[in-house]
C-alpha cells in the first residue's frame, strides 16, 4: 500500500512538472513571437537591419504590422513635418549678446530613408540639423544691428538662415521647410532705446503724412481757384451785348412754349428783347 501511494504521488508530481514545462514553453514562444511583431504608426516608415546583411537598402517598411525575426531590428522614422525649437546666444554686428528663440521645420524624404539611416542614423536632428541651425544663426545674425534684429530685418534674417540650412543639407534626404524667429531678447537698456526710436519714427511718419495731406489739399485748392479764375476770364471776354441778346431770345422761346398763360410783345423792351406779361397776374389787379 505504501508503495502504491508513493507511485501515485510520483505520477502527480510528474504531471505537474509537465504542465509547468508546457506553460514555460508557451510563455517563451509567446515572448519570442511578440519580439517578431513591430507596429509602424501612421506617417512613419522603417528601415530593417538584419544580423546577416546589415541595413536593407532596397526595402522601406510602411505603416502597419510587420513581422521580423527576433534577432533583426526595425528602425522607425517619422516622415511628417516636424518642429524643433532652439534657444541660443548670438552676437549682433556690434558684438552685443542677444538671446534668440527659434523654430526649424523639417521632414525626412521617405524614398531615401535607407541612405539617411546609413549616413547619419535616427538621431539625425542632433547630428545634423541643430548644429547647422546654430551655425547659420550666428553667421547671419552677426551681419545686423540690434535694432534690425529686433524689428525691421527679422524676416530677412529668417529667409537667409533658411537658405543657408537648405544649402548645408542638400546632400542629405532632409527637407527644411521653414525657419522662424519666435523671440529676440535684448538687454533692457538697449530694448528701451530701440522702442523709443521706433516710437519717434512712427510719430515722424505720422506728421509727414499729415503735412503731405495738407500740402495736397492746398495744391488742390490752388488748382480749383486757378480754374475758376480762368473760367471767369473767358466768360468776361465773351460776354458781349449781342451774345446776351441772343441768350435772351433763346430764353424767350422756351418761356413761350411753356403752358402758363402769358402775353409776349416782340421788341417791347429797351434792349430790343421781347417783353413778357403774365396775363393771369394782370387779371388779378
Amino acid at each position: 500500500m505504501a508503495m502504491k501511494r508513493e507511485v501515485g504521488e510520483e505520477m502527480v508530481r510528474g504531471g505537474a512538472r509537465r504542465r509547468a514545462g508546457a506553460w514555460v514553453a508557451a510563455l517563451s514562444a509567446l515572448s519570442l513571437l511578440s519580439g517578431c511583431i513591430e507596429s509602424i504608426d501612421p506617417g512613419k516608415a522603417a528601415v530593417l537591419w538584419t544580423i546577416s546583411q546589415g541595413t536593407d537598402t532596397k526595402t522601406i517598411y510602411r505603416e502597419g504590422v510587420q513581422v521580423i525575426a527576433p534577432w533583426n531590428k526595425l528602425y522607425i522614422y517619422d516622415l511628417r513635418t516636424q518642429e524643433s525649437r532652439l534657444s541660443q546666444h548670438v552676437l549682433s554686428v556690434n558684438g552685443l549678446a542677444i538671446q534668440m528663440d527659434s523654430s526649424v521645420l523639417y521632414k525626412v524624404q521617405g524614398k531615401a530613408l535607407p541612405t539617411l539611416h546609413e549616413k547619419v542614423g535616427p538621431d539625425y536632428y542632433h547630428v545634423l540639423i541643430a548644429p547647422y541651425v546654430m551655425s547659420e544663426a550666428r553667421k547671419i545674425v552677426g551681419r545686423f544691428s540690434p535694432s534690425e534684429i529686433y524689428s525691421s530685418q527679422r524676416e530677412t534674417i529668417e529667409r537667409l538662415i533658411l537658405a543657408g540650412l537648405r544649402e548645408k543639407l542638400r546632400n542629405y534626404p532632409i527637407t527644411v521647410t521653414g525657419f522662424l524667429i519666435r523671440d529676440v531678447r535684448l538687454p533692457r537698456i538697449i530694448r528701451v532705446a530701440i522702442e523709443r526710436k521706433l516710437t519717434e519714427e512712427q510719430n515722424y511718419q505720422r506728421m509727414e503724412y499729415v503735412l503731405d495731406v495738407a500740402r495736397k489739399t492746398a495744391q488742390k485748392r490752388r488748382i480749383e481757384a486757378d480754374g475758376i479764375q480762368a473760367f471767369q476770364k473767358i466768360v468776361q471776354e465773351n460776354l458781349t451785348k449781342s451774345y446776351l441778346t441772343w441768350k435772351g431770345i433763346e430764353a424767350t422761346e422756351k418761356i413761350a412754349k411753356s403752358p402758363n398763360t402769358k402775353i409776349i410783345i416782340i421788341g417791347g423792351g429797351k434792349t430790343g428783347l421781347p417783353v413778357i406779361l403774365n396775363a393771369d397776374s394782370g387779371a388779378g389787379h
